[in-house]
């Protein structure tokens, strides 16, 4: 039996949210971010933002000159984190093997549903018009045999497309060859341009490569390319009901020498990966800084905690702490992470977790208040001063 899984990319998702929630800005460029003259960057940007040259993680000054008559709007986490998990309630009646990768993106492993729920188009339609219908907004979604190619799929067609990536490897093979290389996960700008110096630019001419002069070229990085390029990928959806730690990441489209923004993406990260730490009923000891660099390479820096903890305080100060052990001078990816996990019922008796209590009483209370009256009647203080950056 073929493995079977969906990948679900929310278009635009921000932008989308400021557009439905403001119909007067629908078919208008929306940028979502910094307000023109601050400092700061784009988090979000609608496709008609987009074809005037607008992208995330821009500087606002240079989307003003790109898209002088863009509709500027602040952006609002909270709603966005509220509209994320509708949505993967929503992907969750479709499959119970879910992994979220993002605010606005999942794996669903639907091996073995076609008997139950019909063939795959049908059912991902189903999907999308659900999210449609009863969130207002559109997903693209790719139907394929592993992730690396689910993901390739739901790209291809935005916004709003459902494409069926081959099954067959000597298909898939074929279907990948014309596409960039810089589409293989792990091939980044230095990676792309030392390919290119070598005269390969296709996912076609990394396939003419022999595995060993990769692993020569790439080292263990190599490996992976070889497979990639052929549409190898084995590893499995990670199933959010059974968690080892709780993270969320963040990707600039372009490189960020901006470690204002970073804190700032860092304490949007923290809200949301403690959110889901106190649904998931559980508290982690040890706090995880997850960056990319330029070269695309990946790294974790982690520290342990003083106790186990499902507060958003204490994490964001954790992690800004090992922020500041990195040297970094810009960042392709950063994210939050927490782990060793401890049931939430727990209580330590020493005194110094005192404070830790009440910490976790308040944002448990935060989380009360706004389930039942709404996310934006209610706010920390950092999220009403100006200047803070969310990103998509």
């Amino acid at each position: 039996m073929h493995r079977l899984i969906f990948h679900i990319d929310m278009d635009a998702f921000f932008a989308s949210i400021e557009q439905r929630d403001n119909p007067a800005w629908q078919g208008k460029p929306v940028i979502v971010g910094a307000q023109p003259g601050m400092r700061g960057v784009v988090s979000a940007a609608s496709y008609e933002a987009r074809k005037y040259g607008v992208r995330s993680a821009m500087p606002i000054s240079e989307a003003v000159r790109h898209c002088p008559k863009g509709v500027f709007a602040r952006p609002r986490m909270e709603i966005y984190e509220r509209e994320s998990g509708e949505i993967m309630n929503i992907l969750r009646s479709f499959s119970p093997v879910i992994e979220q990768v993002s605010i606005d993106e999942a794996f669903l492993d639907m091996t073995g549903t076609s008997k139950l729920l019909g063939d795959p188009v049908t059912v991902a339609s189903d999907c999308a018009a659900r999210i449609k219908n009863e969130r207002g907004l559109t997903a693209s979604i790719g139907i394929a045999p592993n992730k690396f190619l689910a993901k390739i799929a739901s790209d291809l067609n935005k916004p709003g497309g459902i494409t069926v990536a081959p099954f067959d490897p000597a298909a898939i093979v074929a279907w990948l060859a014309p596409m960039p290389a810089g589409r293989v996960w792990g091939i980044g700008k230095k990676t792309e341009a030392s390919l290119a110096a070598r005269g390969v630019t296709t996912i076609g001419d990394l396939q003419t490569l022999p595995r060993e002069r990769l692993f020569t070229w790439f080292g263990k990085q190599g490996e992976d390319l070889w497979k990639l390029s052929r549409g190898m990928d084995d590893r499995p959806v990670g199933n959010d009901t059974d968690i080892k730690s709780i993270s969320r990441e963040h990707t600039f489209n372009t490189d960020s020498p901006d470690r204002v923004a970073w804190k700032n993406v860092l304490f949007s990260l923290s809200q949301d990966v403690a959110r889901q730490a106190r649904q998931q009923g559980v508290k982690g000891r040890t706090v995880a800084l997850i960056y990319r660099r330029t070269d695309f390479s990946k790294h974790t820096a982690r520290k342990p905690l003083m106790y186990a903890t499902n507060a958003a305080k204490p994490i964001y100060e954790g992690v800004c702490d090992l922020l500041d052990t990195i040297r970094e001078k810009a960042l392709r990816l950063i994210g939050v992470g927490i782990t060793g996990f401890e049931p939430e019922q727990q209580m330590s008796l020493f005194a110094q977790e005192q404070q830790a209590v009440a910490i976790d009483k308040a944002e448990a209370a935060v989380d009360r208040i706004a389930g039942k009256f709404g996310s934006r009647v209610i706010g920390k203080g950092r999220e009403m001063g100006k200047g803070k950056i969310a990103t998509e």
